[in-house]
């Protein structure tokens, strides 16, 4: 493998270009030539640069100097003509080009589909959460090893899976325990993924063990004869495995990288990576022209780096060869400090003061949408926020990673999706967003994961939907049908905007931040709108894979305030690193990976498990700290590399003493001690503490004339939009679905249960001697929470209430009738409250009809239901225009009472009155 070391601003990118060049020249075809990449933006910017530099050759006999062959004309055409496919991808999209060229013979479906982090983790949870059930079983494998107290080591071992192959229990029981229960956990995941899913771990998995099947790797080999691969510092380890394995299985692989600024270990990135290609490979001549630094950060940051690699913080000195300024301009660097006998936030606050107040002079002859201020934390925002609204300097906060894998995005990615191929995942994300949330029980409420796999299960998803969710399924027709008659960016509006659940909008589910997420969507697509649906969804699925597109899409124009992390890869005229004294912290971890010499190394790439109060936990604490702390030096050599011109440090000191990256100045003799210097190209002041001044109160606004109907009052309705006669009196309600104990709602009483199968039976028309019949009504929703023998009492009593109906027909009930309704609906709009019900029965024998109420009372009260009945009697009246029989039936006492219409309606007029 050949290793270069390419330092900040030395034209990486550049240098890989030229390598292309070469190879073509020398008869390598493109096709067979692999460039990977970290980025999909950095990968489509190599093959919009390869495709400039062929053509170059081609049009104006540029870079030819190292062309020698006389067909090497003829093979840049043929390179031109295979730009486009040519393989030019991130390291997943290389990995995913190789699994497909090979997956019959990995038991894989070459059609595999990508899964994002968050929705692994998700599968993750719920694999978790039915083991958690699953193990209250005595009889289960992992029967008293899983708890919830599993839950955090679980998940974060989970994350952690890109740096071994294998996890191992360090010494002790618990870590035993604990991998037992993963191993278990992880085989569930597995075979929920299957043959076609895979996410970005899984991915790196598959490819390594690609690597260990000789027929697979012979296909990689046919196709790929050389691979080049840039930023390789910031591979993680699988990663790192499955390079090294298709350079042992003969692929020409070249890297290129810098050491120094490898400072993704949050995602699994390892630097060791990097430094064992560079220790077991064909080291190459480092790049060390700088194309970006101005004389006086070249200076400095040689002297910078020179000073950690010398101390071993962070870097050794091969990886930081001395670079040189290729530009002539001198450029400036200032140093600023704060220093006195205050709490660190109030220096701080001075500190941003400091800088503000520089930048606002700079801006005379720099434009403020040329300079970046870098933090290592949004901890220190604030700060700044406040020292530039201050000083009036305009600027934008960029923030957000992850923005195209935000929950609202890929939740109207998902119902595109679904609508236009409803199966599969996304219509397991459609049904649990929002957009699945079902009216069939009377308000909005979601799908349980136990109806959604039901959906999912069914030989015709959208026929059980249909059956079972009538409101999702008109829902997602409704979608479908905006699909064919509209473009894509006015369906995605209509998703957005439209009343499609219950009246409301999908907007009317997010939260404010998700709310302006959604609209910068539209924004983003709004210039340049997509002309098929599936462009749009190849574009949101390309963005969501693409780490630096990530970016909450920001507005307006100035500053900008960013943390070191994002700022790698950019570069802007002016930098400022602010709050350099912040010290470094360790943010505890539920369990620590490492390695111990006194375990025996396995042929994989092993990581080891120690959780807190086993032997090997502090051990392995002290060398993640150790690693962390290597780490942030190269954080800093990062910030200070991403000036053009001008950098601006700037740090506070309490009582003198540096903290953090200041004791590195401080090393480099630019401390607060040191004596203050004055140059054109270089400053270096200390600043006494001194409270920040309060900024000017504004002038307060000119008072506002009240406009006349300030003080007017919308009085509350009497009654909701939505009623029941029985809900106004708090009696017995009409018969409910079971309600669910884990949401808090109480079980029904037996009363209750006995009144829902009684009328439920009357309605069925099922007769008390039918077995078929009762052993319907005992599979009832509402008889589950009940044992065998209560069951039998209920069911007892409930033959009896029935007989006892059947015994008024005929004589107190007429039987037969010429018409028969029985739970029939009424609604009656009275104000501004629309009153509804269930009529139990509305029959009809000869010219007369009867209205029916049964009841299963322990007592005879008919003036409780004489509202009730008079809602019932009205609506009847008014859709109907007939007047029937109004009659209670109380079925205990085998008695049918007549109640009169003048009762009814004056027990209408004093409820209405009051109200």
């Amino acid at each position: 493998m050949k290793v270069r070391v390419a330092s900040a601003g030395t034209g990486k990118t550049a240098s890989l270009v030229l390598r292309y060049l070469e190879l073509i020249a020398s008869g390598t075809p493109l096709r067979r030539i692999a460039g990977v990449t970290f980025t999909r933006k950095a990968a489509d910017e190599l093959r919009v640069r390869v495709g400039w530099a062929i053509e170059e050759v081609l049009t104006h006999g540029r870079h030819l100097d190292f062309v020698a062959s006389p067909g090497a004309t003829e093979a840049f055409r043929e390179a031109m003509r295979e730009l486009p496919g040519a393989t030019l991808s991130t390291i997943h999209g290389f990995m995913g080009q190789c699994l497909r060229l090979a997956a019959p013979l990995l038991h894989l479906d070459p059609d595999f589909s990508l899964l994002g982090d968050w929705e692994a983790v998700a599968l993750w949870e719920e694999e978790w959460s039915t083991l958690r059930y699953l193990a209250t079983d005595q009889g289960h494998p992992l029967y008293g090893l899983v708890s919830d107290e599993l839950t955090e080591p679980l998940l974060h071992l989970f994350s952690k899976r890109s740096l071994a192959e294998v996890f191992e229990p360090a010494e002790g029981e618990a870590n035993q325990k604990l991998l037992r229960v993963y191993q278990t956990l992880y085989a569930a995941y597995e075979a929920r993924l299957g043959a076609n899913l895979l996410s970005p771990s899984e991915l790196e998995r598959r490819a390594l063990e690609l690597t260990r099947h000789p027929g697979a790797i012979k296909r990689v080999l046919e196709r790929v004869h050389i691979l080049l691969v840039d930023e390789y510092q910031d591979v993680n380890p699988l990663q790192g495995a499955f390079f090294a394995a298709l350079e042992r299985a003969g692929l020409s692989i070249e890297i290129v990288g810098d050491p120094k600024q490898s400072i993704y270990a949050f995602r699994n990135a390892d630097v060791a990576v990097f430094r064992k290609a560079l220790q077991e490979g064909q080291l190459q001549p480092p790049l060390t022209r700088t194309y970006r630094h101005s004389q006086v950060l070249v200076r400095f940051l040689n002297r910078l780096t020179a000073h950690l690699a010398a101390h071993g913080m962070g870097f050794g000195p091969e990886e930081a060869p001395p670079v040189e300024g290729q530009r002539p301009e001198k450029g400036r660097l200032e140093i600023h400090w704060v220093a006195g006998r205050a709490p660190l936030d109030a220096l701080r606050k001075q500190e941003a003061w400091v800088l503000a107040q520089r930048l606002r002079e700079l801006g005379a002859s720099i434009e403020y949408d040329k300079m970046a201020v870098l933090v290592r934390s949004y901890n220190s925002v604030p700060f700044l926020q406040e020292a530039f609204a201050a000083a009036q300097i305009p600027y934008v906060l960029l923030q957000g990673r992850g923005y195209y894998e935000r929950q609202e995005v890929r939740d109207l990615y998902h119902a595109l999706r679904a609508a236009l191929d409803p199966r599969g995942v996304s219509l397991a994300v459609f049904l649990r967003s929002p957009f699945g949330q079902h009216t069939e029980d009377g308000p909005l409420k979601p799908l349980e994961l136990a109806q959604i796999e039901s959906v999912l299960r069914a030989d015709d998803p959208l026929r059980s939907l249909a059956q079972h969710w009538p409101s999702i399924y008109q829902r997602l027709r409704q979608i479908q049908t905006r699909l064919r008659l509209e473009a894509p960016l006015e369906a995605l509006k209509f998703l957005i905007r439209e009343p499609l659940m219950a009246g409301r909008p999908y907007h009317d589910f997010l939260d404010p931040r998700a709310r302006e997420n959604v609209d910068a969507l539209l924004f983003y697509f709004a210039p340049r709108p997509p002309q098929n649906l599936e462009g749009l969804l190849e574009r949101l699925e390309l963005l969501s894979r693409q780490a630096d597109a990530g970016d909450v899409p920001q507005s307006g124009e100035g500053v900008q305030i960013l943390t070191i992390h994002r700022a790698k890869g950019l570069e802007w005229p002016l930098v400022a690193v602010f709050d350099l004294g912040r010290r470094n912290t360790h943010q505890s971890q539920p369990l620590y990976l490492g390695t111990a010499q006194e375990v025996a190394r396995t042929d994989r790439l092993t990581q080891w498990v120690a959780l807190p109060e086993t032997p090997q936990f502090e051990a392995f604490k002290e060398q993640v700290k150790r690693l962390e702390e290597e780490e942030s030096y190269r954080l800093l050599y990062v910030a200070a590399s991403r000036a053009r011109d001008t950098l601006l440090l700037t740090a506070s000191a309490s009582e003198g003493q540096p903290e953090g990256w200041g004791r590195v100045l401080e090393a480099l003799e630019l401390g607060p001690a040191s004596k203050p210097f004055h140059r054109p190209e270089f400053l270096l002041q200390t600043w006494p503490f001194k409270p920040v001044p309060p900024a000017p109160a504004s002038s307060p606004p000119a008072p506002l004339q009240a406009s006349p109907w300030v003080n007017a009052r919308f009085e509350p309705e009497p009654f909701p939009l939505l009623f029941s006669p029985s809900a106004l009196k708090r009696l017995e309600a009409e018969p409910l679905p079971l309600p669910d104990p884990e949401e808090g709602e109480a079980l029904p009483g037996r009363a209750r249960a006995i009144g829902t199968l009684v009328h439920y039976a009357i309605g069925q028309n099922w007769s008390p001697d039918n077995p078929t019949h009762l052993a319907n009504l005992e599979a009832q929703e509402v008889m589950f929470p009940y044992d065998p023998s209560e069951r039998a009492g209920i069911l007892h009593e409930v033959q009896t209430l029935l007989r006892g109906y059947h015994d008024l027909l005929g004589k107190q009930l007429p039987w037969p009738r010429d018409e028969d309704y029985p739970e029939f609906a009424v609604a009656l709009p009275l104000g501004s409250t629309v009153w509804q019900g269930v009529i139990d029965r509305l029959y009809r024998v000869g010219a007369q009809w009867f209205l029916e109420d049964y009841k299963t009372d322990l007592e005879v009260r008919p003036e409780r239901y004489h509202f009730q009945l008079g809602i019932y009697l009205a609506a009847i009246r008014q859709a109907w225009n007939i007047e029937p029989e109004v009659r209670l039936v109380y079925l205990r006492f085998g008695e049918v009472l007549r109640l009169e219409r003048p009762e009814l309606e004056a027990a209408l007029n004093e409820v209405w009155s009051s109200a």
